[in-house]
């Protein structure tokens, strides 16, 4: 089973990664905040690579990687000290997989939060040019009596 989720992941995202390379050609102007927030919440860092900000889906992508491989690990030995009735050490496995699902619960949630907000600053145009339309400057005062 988890080969086949294995699978399915990798070819949405060959899919999603040709996608990107065929649009480059064409810029497009917006990119969907809801495509974004499910990206990024099915594949760390997905969302991020969708709207194209490669050093953050990086490190979504290693941050809630680690919190998986390490939650999986604590869980394999708090179910070894369990079995060997050693319920001490079984506990302390069991609070410590309990506190980092939590934080990857947060981080999730952050990732999603991040790519929702970068879809829709997507195309924002951010050049420090502040010179004024129609080249004048002056200050204007109104007020009603």
């Amino acid at each position: 089973m988890n080969r086949i989720a294995l699978r399915v992941c990798a070819i949405l995202f060959f899919i999603t990664a040709v996608g990107s390379l065929s649009a480059a050609e064409q810029v497009p102007l917006k990119k969907s905040p809801t495509g974004a927030m499910l990206r990024s919440f099915v594949i760390p860092g997905w969302g991020q690579l969708y709207t194209e900000n490669y050093v953050k889906a990086l490190g979504f992508a290693v941050i809630e990687g680690s919190l998986i491989y390490s939650a999986s690990h604590q869980h394999d030995q708090m179910k070894r000290f369990e079995k060997a009735g050693i319920f001490a050490s079984e506990k302390f496995y069991r609070n410590s997989r309990n506190k980092l699902l939590w934080w990857l619960a947060g981080t999730v949630l952050l990732s999603v939060g991040d790519a929702y907000v970068d879809a829709h600053l997507y195309g924002l145009d951010v050049s420090p040019d502040i010179s004024m339309s129609n080249g004048t400057v002056g200050i204007t005062v109104s007020y009603k009596l």
